[in-house]
């Protein structure tokens, strides 16, 4: 009862450190005022996790991340009294989403309590990034471990919340990962123009499908593996496309910095993240119909975000060997032509066909795009979507192509993961497809 206790208080820990907004030190604020519980949450979670990995670049101790991290809360909690006189949910829909939420929540949260094992990737690499945090060590400290070539946003996180916890285990940090799991898809319902009960309903089946991973065979989603962070924060990047999309001039560059914070947070949790935070920026650019100028300030932020991820690991010395990822060593431009056979080719295009069947989310768009496309339905609204999803996918059949270890092992661990970590583009498909057959029925 103790333990169950504690992971209650978990959850209203995580909440209360994400519960007061950025926007509310100012006066006049149309984001604030128009948000919704769950855009609160997730904005929040994108601020709190820039926010850790800014002050992690000043080579800081975890104690001192903490320390700063709550500095800013209790601003805003007293800035929050002081402006609205009280700190109450109101009875109306965001009192229900919490308590959907809080319930679906500490479900989870004990299935992870009683599940201690940690995966493959998390036991070889992210547990020791963040036992570093925890122990007191920064980030200098990570050129002493193995692979300190690898990204370390997510260990960070989670190292984190293991500290700021009751909790004396491991699990308590993976628990956020939980929180913001279910407050990305929470925030993608709510794009549905349905009453309170649907949304609960699609919130579950959202979680049934993204959450069931008995079809993987060596990982599951809250093991320790930070394909779960990725998939969140791209989630919340759909939200804030479809917005871009189907509202144009309604807080466009709310949506835009939203996105390029997401851009940030990628490039610094996976590798992978390069190539998902460069979809996420090139879709933008080709898609969206955003002035000349927009666009190059997308681009160049973009760029320094770049910048700054091979700034910081080469300032810290985590990169030594200058190599990016284990298999890719030594590449040159006659190597990785060679590498280019048929029978790679169409090995690598197997897995990725076979991947994208056996990912529930993937296999329903695939279905709709059928649906689109046997109709003969103008695809010029979804084109964005698909161009995201041929981008990855294209993207990442080249990246396993040329890797220098085997390949069929290479497929058999990781392109799951991979069809994973870009299948929220699948939500965004399933939107479309709903506002369609609403405006057809008008």
């Amino acid at each position: 009862m103790t333990e169950l206790f504690f992971l209650i208080l978990q959850f209203f820990i995580i909440y209360f450190l994400l519960s007061f907004h950025l926007f509310a030190v100012f006066k006049k604020s149309p984001v604030l005022s128009n948000f919704s519980f769950s855009e609160k949450i997730s904005f929040n979670s994108i601020i709190f996790l820039n926010f850790i990995l800014v002050f992690s670049f000043f080579n800081t101790s975890l104690e001192i991340i903490i320390i700063s991290y709550f500095f800013y809360v209790f601003f805003l909690f007293f800035i929050y009294v002081y402006k609205f006189k009280k700190l109450v949910f109101e009875l109306n829909q965001n009192f229900f989403y919490f308590i959907i939420f809080f319930i679906t929540s500490s479900v989870i949260f004990i299935e992870v309590a009683n599940n201690l094992v940690i995966g493959w990737d998390a036991e070889k690499f992210w547990i020791y990034k963040t036992l570093n945090f925890y122990n007191g060590n920064s980030v200098d400290d990570l050129a002493n471990l193995y692979n300190p070539s690898y990204p370390y946003l997510g260990s960070l996180v989670w190292s984190f919340f293991w500290k700021v916890s009751f909790l004396q285990n491991e699990y308590s940090g993976r628990l956020f990962y939980v929180f913001i799991y279910l407050s990305s898809l929470l925030l993608f319902i709510n794009n549905f123009k349905i009453n309170i009960f649907y949304k609960i309903i699609f919130f579950t089946l959202f979680i049934i499908i993204s959450y069931d991973y008995t079809h993987h065979s060596n990982w599951s989603v809250f093991s320790g593996f930070q394909e779960i962070l990725i998939f969140s924060l791209l989630t919340m990047a759909m939200h804030f496309l479809y917005n871009l999309s189907s509202f144009k001039g309604k807080l466009d560059n709310f949506n835009l910095v939203s996105i390029l914070l997401i851009c940030n947070l990628l490039v610094w949790i996976k590798l992978e993240g390069f190539v998902i935070s460069l979809s996420l920026i090139v879709t933008l650019v080709l898609f969206f119909d955003l002035k000349i100028k927009k666009k190059i300030y997308i681009s160049v932020i973009f760029l320094f975000i770049i910048f700054l991820r091979f700034f910081i690991f080469d300032f810290y010395n985590l990169n030594t060997t200058g190599t990016q990822h284990v298999g890719f060593d030594l590449q040159n431009l006659n190597n990785i032509i060679e590498k280019f056979s048929a029978s790679r080719y169409l090995m690598v295009l197997k897995s990725l066909f076979l991947n994208l069947l056996s990912n529930y989310l993937t296999l329903i768009s695939l279905f709709i795009l059928a649906i689109f496309l046997i109709t003969k339905q103008n695809l010029k609204k979804i084109y964005y979507v698909l161009f995201f999803a041929a981008f990855n996918m294209t993207s990442f059949c080249g990246i396993y192509i040329i890797t220098d270890l085997d390949l069929t092992w290479m497929l058999k661990t990781g392109m799951d993961r991979i069809v994973y970590q870009f299948s929220p583009f699948s939500l965004l498909l399933i939107l479309e497809f709903y506002n369609l057959k609403i405006r057809n029925k008008n």
